[in-house]
């Protein structure tokens, strides 16, 4: 009571200097005294014999710390209560602690006051946002946190979304934590169930049928693919399905052909590639049988041209002169052209011939037309001497030097024209509108080779400069039985369909009985135009020597 009788005397003389003189009202002695000195009450010689009583000692009257430590029995409820108890003193008692107003200014009087300091949850000393409520404690508190926080204030936020006894906050995707609480929430393309926990996948498939547009729509967790057929990729923008270039990304070795939907690598076959098993690179062409490619400048190859002829000589002969040819001849095929010979005017004309085998000969003069074929069968692969004479009556066939035919003749077969035989000489082929002057129609091609050829009496003179120089038209020293394919050219054979009375009903049956000697090649085709509506390809052959029969079903 000295400290606040010492504060209060010194506060209450400011107070007068700075009163106007005039204006100036002092107390008398004994109310100034009991400002600082306690009041007593009648009965005071009984209150020291009660416990003490915040109301009667320290609000009805003016109570010192050592009363108060009476009141509450322990020192930190004191030492809590006093200096709490001294800014109350100061906001509502005769102007006294001034400065102590601002902190007390909540409360509307002193009992308000001093009745709230032992109370240590007012003010609060809780998180306002965690707390659910405030105990009061002996100099203490105790708060009370609502579900999701903890801390002595509860001001720490319970992460439940870290709760190791509750993995994820019990959501099945999305745990989003919140000040004191938490919630579940879906990826997207997934829709939240009722339960607010588990998440469901939306088939949005379903939803949007059109949301792929051309293309299929395969639902896939959480999203959706559009999907195309193999060769072609998804454009978002048009919803449509686009051809994919494969050869502008250089997916084949050699050759690329980029189709709707895919694409196919092809390899050179001319210069010994075929395609490997991955169908994208090239590789050599296996060698199955190995071949003897030899030729002889000397051997003329019959079978050079796809068209027209091998070989074209014209010959100037005095008139006397008769027609004559001689040449060994070899060959498997068994029907074509060897020699065609005919006037400068065209109107006579002499053919020898293969049919079944066997030779045939057809002419034609100013005095008749004849044809025969027969003789022995000489398409078995060996040299044979065939030699043709025309004789003053008659012409004289001979094989081996062995007759096998005359034939009756009136007149020469070529007439001579101011004094000159002139005679033009066509090998392996059929002159421009040849065809149309035979008796008999024939496959004007053969395959086949002649040597030591001998025509009109005048020897090799002349062809053997002509074909020395060039290899298409030198024939193979050996050969076998069989169609022979080196790799290069085609056996062409042109078949015209347009007699036939309904086009569109024909058929073709095919046997084919090879010995490859690579592993890869085409082996028929039929072409119409620039499209090939059917071909017979060999792949692979497995043995050096291996024969197949291929028998294609007729093409209708």
């Amino acid at each position: 009571m000295r400290v606040l009788g010492g504060r209060c005397g010194a506060l209450l003389a400011c107070l007068v200097l700075v009163l106007p003189a005039s204006e100036a009202n002092f107390l008398s002695k004994q109310h100034a005294s009991q400002v600082l000195v306690r009041k007593r009450r009648a009965n005071s010689m009984f209150e020291e014999t009660k416990e003490g009583n915040l109301e009667r000692e320290c609000i009805e009257e003016l109570c010192n710390k050592e009363e108060a430590r009476e009141i509450f029995e322990n020192n930190p409820e004191t030492d809590y209560f006093y200096p709490k108890y001294l800014d109350c003193l100061g906001s509502f008692r005769a102007g006294l602690f001034t400065a102590a107003r601002q902190s007390t200014n909540t409360y509307p009087d002193l009992r308000s006051c001093v009745t709230a300091i032992p109370d240590q949850c007012n003010p609060l000393p809780c998180n306002e946002d965690g707390y659910m409520d405030c105990k009061d404690g002996q100099a203490t508190f105790t708060c009370i946190c609502k579900s999701g926080w903890h801390g002595d204030k509860c001001e720490y936020d319970i992460n439940e979304c870290k709760d190791p006894s509750n993995v994820n906050g019990g959501c099945s995707q999305i745990c989003d934590n919140t000040p004191g609480s938490y919630h579940c929430s879906c990826k997207s393309g997934f829709l939240m169930l009722s339960n607010k926990r588990d998440c469901k996948d939306v088939d949005e498939c379903s939803v949007k049928p059109d949301i792929c547009g051309t293309a299929v729509c395969k639902n896939i967790p959480g999203y959706f693919e559009c999907e195309c057929a193999e060769g072609y990729r998804y454009n978002p923008t048009l919803k449509s399905c686009e051809d994919v270039d494969e050869c502008s990304e250089n997916m084949c070795t050699q050759l690329c052909v980029n189709f709707p939907g895919g694409y196919s690598c092809y390899c050179d076959g001319k210069k010994g590639f075929k395609l490997a098993q991955d169908q994208k690179s090239c590789e050599a062409v296996p060698v199955c049988l190995p071949l003897n490619l030899d030729k002889n400048y000397e051997l003329l190859y019959l079978a050079e041209q796809f068209v027209g002829v091998v070989l074209y000589l014209k010959f100037r002969l005095p008139e006397i002169t008769r027609f004559s040819a001689e040449f060994d001849f070899r060959t498997y095929d068994s029907e074509g052209v060897i020699l065609y010979a005919e006037s400068l005017d065209h109107s006579c004309w002499f053919l020898i011939a293969l049919r079944d085998g066997k030779i045939e000969i057809q002419f034609k003069n100013d005095y008749t037309t004849k044809i025969i074929t027969g003789g022995k069968v000489i398409n078995n692969g060996l040299w044979n001497t065939v030699s043709v004479e025309e004789l003053e009556y008659s012409i004289s066939v001979k094989i081996a030097k062995e007759a096998v035919m005359n034939i009756n003749k009136p007149g020469s077969l070529f007439k001579p024209t101011n004094g000159f035989l002139e005679t033009k000489v066509y090998f392996a082929g059929l002159p421009r509108k040849g065809e149309n002057e035979l008796i008999r129609p024939i496959n004007p091609r053969l395959d086949g080779c002649i040597r030591g050829w001998n025509l009109m009496n005048q020897g090799a003179s002349g062809v053997k400069e002509i074909i020395q120089e060039k290899q298409n038209k030198h024939c193979l020293v050996t050969v076998e039985k069989g169609s022979y394919y080196p790799g290069s050219g085609v056996a062409q054979f042109n078949i015209d369909y347009n007699n036939l009375s309904n086009a569109e009903d024909w058929q073709i049956n095919v046997s084919l009985n090879i010995r490859p000697s690579t592993g890869t090649g085409v082996m028929f085709a039929l072409v119409s135009g620039v499209s090939v509506p059917f071909a017979l390809s060999l792949v692979d052959s497995t043995s050096e020597n291996l024969q197949i029969l291929f028998h294609s079903a007729p093409h209708q």
